[in-house]
């Protein structure tokens, strides 16, 4: 019993190193990555956005190949923080799918 204790700490361990080693420091500007597939991100940034509509007043995301932050698409689509989740939206409206913020963090 006390191996299988032991070997379930080691199994938690490397997996949070690997998930450590996983993720990056961000960029400054940068909130955070989703990964869409291979050839996709969407970088969520700390500045405003320049879509109107449904995303006045909201932050700008980046959607691009990887690599550098904000080197792609910016006038699609928009995202906001609110308690906790995020929120994203187009010009025309709000999406109806919220996520935790840890998604993208």
């Amino acid at each position: 019993m006390a191996r299988i204790f032991f070997v379930g700490i080691v199994m938690a361990t490397v997996a949070c190193t690997a998930l450590a080693q996983a993720r990056k420091p961000l960029p400054p500007g940068v909130v955070g990555v989703l990964h869409i597939d291979a050839g996709t991100d969407y970088v969520f940034l700390d500045r405003p956005t320049t879509v109107g509509g449904a995303c006045k007043g909201w932050k700008a995301v980046s959607i691009q190949a990887p690599g550098p932050a904000g080197s792609g698409m910016t006038r699609i689509m928009c995202w906001k923080e609110l308690n906790g989740q995020l929120l994203t939206a187009t010009e025309a409206k709000v999406s109806s799918e919220v996520v935790p913020m840890d998604l993208i963090r």
